[in-house]
């Protein structure tokens, strides 16, 4: 039963049916929103409305109690007061659901009968069988079946399916509160773990090593329930895909924040900053840097080694690359003599790394042919390993010929690229990286965010490489 618990999370992702118990009330009950959203997202599933109240939600029928349902139930999402979860989950795992995602709210992080509560709820739930994401959480999302089991309202009806595996201890990271359609992250799965009464990071890195639609891990951790079991299941994830972590709750203050928001209190900041670091994590500092950064293991192959080649039309940004380049971990590659020779024949005045592009550009007819041909020939020197690319988006760049320049110039190195992209209009800016993406090169909206997601890239490479060895 043990190694069951620790291991199977299918039903919580890829569940045939999903029984929803709780407020179904037109608009505001929770158990309706998310019964909608499964609907607009495409679950393929049976969805099945458990509420005595009701006959019909959404057009489905509607089930006193989950023993009224004639077929089997893989998943429950419960949304009912504290004190009836307990019972719930006895009735569902009689039944033979083994997984429920518990939305409710004050349990451990209110304290006193809150917390009594919750360590019942998980007894329960450890005695039964059954496995339990949350409380206190918006549970999972899965791109490849539209489940989604987010009880808010969510903008927007389409997530861009790819890669990256979210996972938080807050639903401040799902649909609802987050623009996932705009940004177009190539998700794979999410869960927000809530207090971890049973669930937590340890099983979904197990769950997730084996997935085959995720190529990297992002993890926002705050508190580790088991510091032993989590550093086994990195170890085991690490060599063979990239966990990217943001650690919060490193301050003493930040901790007491997170007893208040999960109950459960943070672990502190250096012990677990180093305990992280060896088993194989990828530590961010950021939220912009954990959406972001995944994006450049999602999207593209790993550098064979840490030397950049940095490409701009303004001088002055090549020298800020450099530096964040610097501190990333990369070096600012030699070019062979054949590329300067190249760079010359472009009349590019300073033949050299970084590329400054703007004084040739300003004095020829076709400012993207010499942009297309010097990013063609940097990614082409085999002492290049990686690029660095700097685009301007704005009237005067039409995003068709901006994307056809990446394409053409990616494609003659194929060679992992980030691109930052600047400009007079946000809108053509996000176009431009929505497009750019499309092509399977990471576009950023902070140049120091692309430069750091490149040498973390460059970083884990080369962890790889070392292990492999050893191993041989």
């Amino acid at each position: 039963m043990e190694s069951q618990r620790n291991s199977d999370l299918k039903p919580f992702f890829e569940p045939r049916s999903v029984a929803i118990l709780g407020s179904l009330r037109d608009q505001w009950g929770e158990g309706f929103k998310a019964i909608r959203n499964m609907q607009t997202f495409g679950f393929a599933g049976s969805i099945y409305p458990v509420n005595p109240s009701y006959d019909e939600v959404l057009g489905l029928k509607a089930y006193a109690s989950v023993d009224d349902v004639q077929d089997d139930i893989d998943l429950v999402i419960v949304v009912t007061p504290p004190p009836t979860v307990a019972g719930i989950l006895q009735q569902c795992a009689l039944k033979g659901t083994r997984a429920a995602v518990v939305v409710t709210e004050n349990f451990a992080e209110i304290g006193g009968d809150g917390a009594r509560l919750q360590k019942e709820m998980a007894e329960v739930a450890r005695r039964c069988g059954i496995r339990v994401i949350g409380p206190n959480t918006i549970g999972v999302l899965n791109t490849s079946n539209g489940l989604v089991t987010n009880p808010y309202h969510i903008d927007y009806d389409s997530i861009n399916k790819g890669g990256i595996a979210y996972t938080s201890q807050s639903g401040f990271v799902g649909a609802q509160g987050q623009p996932l359609q705009d940004r177009a992250y190539p998700i794979s799965k999410m869960c927000d773990f809530g207090n971890k009464c049973d669930v937590d990071e340890a099983d979904l890195l197990d769950y997730l090593a084996d997935d085959p639609d995720t190529r990297v891990i992002a993890m926002h951790m705050e508190a580790v329930k088991d510091g032993r079991r989590l550093m086994a299941a990195l170890r085991n994830t690490t060599p063979r895909k990239p966990v990217v972590i943001f650690k919060t709750g490193r301050t003493e203050e930040g901790a007491r924040a997170s007893a208040s928001h999960t109950g459960s209190l943070a672990s502190g900041g250096n012990v677990y900053h180093h305990a992280l670091k060896q088993a194989g994590a990828l530590l961010v500092d950021t939220w912009q840097e954990y959406w972001e950064v995944p994006k450049v293991f999602a999207l593209q192959s790993l550098p064979r080694g840490n030397r950049v080649a940095v490409l701009t039309p303004t001088g002055g940004i090549g020298v800020a690359s450099v530096d964040a380049a610097v501190k990333a971990g990369l070096t600012v590659a030699r070019f062979s003599d054949a590329t300067l020779e190249k760079l010359r024949e472009l009349a590019i005045s300073r033949a050299r790394n970084p590329i400054d592009l703007g004084p040739t550009m300003v004095m020829v007819e076709d400012p993207y042919s010499v942009m297309k041909a010097a990013m063609g020939a940097a990614l082409s020197d085999p002492n290049v390993d990686c690029g660095i690319m700097v685009l301007f988006a704005g009237s005067q760049a039409p995003v068709a010929d901006t994307v056809e320049m990446v394409r053409w110039a990616t494609e003659q190195g194929r060679k992992p690229v980030a691109v930052w992209i600047y400009g007079t209009q946000v809108s053509a800016r996000d176009e431009t990286a929505r497009q750019v993406e499309k092509l399977g090169v990471p576009a950023y909206v902070e140049l120091e965010t692309a430069i750091k997601a490149l040498g973390i890239a460059a970083g884990y490479a080369r962890m790889k490489a070392d292990s492999g060895r050893a191993a041989s």
